[in-house]
Order: structure tokens, then C-alpha cells, then sequence
């Protein structure tokens, strides 16, 4: 059957939020499991093994696609319960990751009060933390001043106390437009988040929707605010009510 809507959603904090009532998730997935002409894709900060080992308990109805680590992976659901990863998206953001200026730098050239995040080992993407919240932005600002020092050309996208070094270009937002040209013809797509590592993503809906509980607000330049929808409700029900009550048509041009 054709594809007439693409859903596309974070995982943390938007269809698994903390605290999370499993009465309106199951309502959510019945009604993704009715629809044969929804794909559904998950975008998220984690990678694949953090993703499925933190929600694999909680999920009765799995996506079609996973993008995973902040945009720098694609996989796509095989039979049996396989993911598979996609080359072809993998070789493009590959291309455009250059990490020999860090390797050159050494160790010792990450700012002070900024570390790995522990237990991430991204393939395209390198993983910090900032020790504390008031830190962030000095620390953002000192890591991308020493990036162009060393000659790294990257983006730093700043999500809580997480710094993502990513490359250039590459986001969620880039994942979910390279899965929109698998697509004949391409659906619209609404897509759900709640914070700035969503916020490429929300930019390239047709109806992007925020959550109500979100912390993004309208400081955050980057968010297309003219077409947010913010949802009455938190987590799954928020998602549910989008889909029931909102009409997504994809953009002309």
C-alpha cells in the first residue's frame, strides 16, 4: 500500500516520556497498527543498542526506519527482527567526517569541564558532556573556537548538557529528508520532538509538533514557528491527538 504519511519521532522525552503511562502508548500503537499507510521512523540521540536495550520492553509496534545517533546513522527493518544499516546514507555522511585533525590534536584538547560521554563509541559522531548545566554555553562556544583551531570542520549541536560534534550538515533533519527521497511518491511527513537535537527535524516537516512539556521556546531561532504545532497533552497521548485531529499535507515546490 502506498504511504500517505510519514511519522516520524524522537524517543526520549516524546513517545517515551519519563514517568511514562502505558495506557496512552498502547492507544498510540493501536492506532499506528490500523493504519498500513503510515510509516513510522524513530529519530534519536541514541544509538541503535542504547535504543533497543532502554525501549525494547516497552514497544509493541517497531518503526520501519531508525535513525539513530543525532543523524549520522539510517537503519531499515529486515524480517526476523534484523536492522539493517544503510550504506548508502553511511558512505555520504563518512564523507563528509574528517577526524584526523583530532587525532593530530591529541587528548588533552577538549575544554575544561567537558568530557566524553561514557559508554558512546559513534562511528560519525563524537559524543561530550559538559559537567555542569550553567557551563554550557562557554563550553560550546570554547569547543567550536578550538574545532577551527585544529582544523575540524564540524557542527556542534548543544542538547542539555550534551555536546554532539557531528558532520557538517548532518542532523535528523538530513536523515529523515535522505529516507523522503525513498519514497514514490514522497508522503508528507509530521515529525515530533522536544529538544534542539529535533529541531532540524521539526524544520523539515510539513507539521512539525512540539511537545507540551518541551523546553524549546520561541529564543530558539531555529525552530520554523510559524508551523508548530505544541500539543495539548504530554508523551504518547500528545502524538495520539496530532494524528486524529491534524491534517498533514506535504509541501508544494
Amino acid at each position: 500500500m502506498e504511504t500517505t504519511l510519514h511519522l516520524i519521532s524522537d524517543l526520549d522525552g516524546t513517545w517515551i516520556p519519563a514517568g511514562l503511562d502505558r495506557g496512552p502508548l498502547r492507544k498510540l500503537e493501536a492506532n499506528i497498527a490500523s493504519r498500513p499507510d503510515l510509516t513510522l521512523t524513530f529519530a534519536t540521540g541514541r544509538s541503535l543498542r542504547s535504543a533497543l536495550r532502554a525501549f525494547g520492553h516497552l514497544l509493541r509496534v517497531w518503526p520501519r526506519n531508525f535513525i539513530v545517533d543525532v543523524g549520522t546513522a539510517l537503519f531499515h527493518a529486515r524480517a526476523g527482527g534484523a536492522w539493517v544499516e544503510n550504506g548508502d546514507y553511511a558512505s555520504w555522511v563518512e564523507s563528509r567526517w574528517d577526524t584526523r585533525p583530532l587525532a593530530e590534536a591529541g587528548p588533552r584538547w577538549l575544554p575544561t569541564g567537558v568530557r566524553p560521554q561514557p559508554g558512546i563509541s559513534a562511528a560519525r559522531r563524537l559524543a561530550l558532556e559538559v559537567d555542569s548545566w550553567r557551563d554550557v554555553p562557554s563550553a560550546e562556544a570554547d569547543l567550536r573556537e578550538r574545532l577551527g583551531r585544529i582544523g575540524m570542520v564540524a557542527d556542534v549541536l548543544a542538547t542539555g548538557r550534551c555536546l554532539d560534534v557531528l558532520p557538517k550538515g548532518i542532523n535528523k533533519g538530513t536523515a529523515a529528508a535522505f529516507l523522503q527521497g525513498g519514497f514514490q511518491p514522497s508522503p508528507p511527513v509530521m515529525a515530533c520532538g522536544d529538544s534542539e537535537n529535533d529541531i532540524a527535524l521539526l524544520d523539515m516537516a510539513d507539521l512539525p509538533i512540539l511537545m507540551v512539556d518541551s523546553r524549546l521556546d520561541r529564543r530558539n531561532r531555529g525552530l520554523p514557528w510559524e508551523r508548530v504545532h505544541r500539543t495539548r497533552f504530554p508523551g504518547p497521548r500528545g502524538i495520539l491527538e496530532a494524528l486524529l485531529t491534524l491534517r498533514c499535507q506535504g509541501r508544494s515546490g
